[in-house]
């Protein structure tokens, strides 16, 4: 059986699908969708985590999180860039992850969003072997 769609549709589903796709191959390297899980630090862009409770090595200074609208539509303005404190990760180069302070007071993992499969020491402190 033969199923044919006019050559608009595919046009315009075709554009509409290629952003529902994840951005890396390794799903657990896979960041948390939300622009407030979003951190720059050291010249590096780090993508949140669901893991809030990795343990903190010392603090490695300043980061930020920039402004941030999830929600366009609702009618504010979103939230403003946030300065906080990135943390190393105990055995994790930094240039591959860190932790930094929520508003919570816990700390949430970051991968930087060059990173496409975790390396073995952040999969143990993950549990995602």
């Amino acid at each position: 059986m033969k199923t044919s769609m006019p050559w608009w549709a595919v046009a315009v589903l075709v554009p509409l699908t290629a952003g529902c796709a994840p951005s890396s191959p390794d799903a657990d390297a896979g960041p948390a969708l939300s622009c407030a899980h979003v951190v720059e630090y050291d010249g590096r862009t780090y993508l949140g985590r669901d893991e809030t409770g990795v343990p903190l090595g010392r603090s490695l200074g300043p980061a930020t999180r920039p402004a941030c609208d999830d929600t366009p539509a609702d009618g504010d303005d979103g939230e403003g860039p946030v300065l906080t404190t990135a943390f190393a990760v105990p055995g994790v180069d930094p240039a591959v992850a860190v932790a930094v302070a929520e508003d919570t007071g816990a700390h949430r993992l970051v991968v930087a969003e060059s990173v496409d499969r975790l390396p073995p020491e952040l999969r143990k402190l993950t549990d995602r072997s």
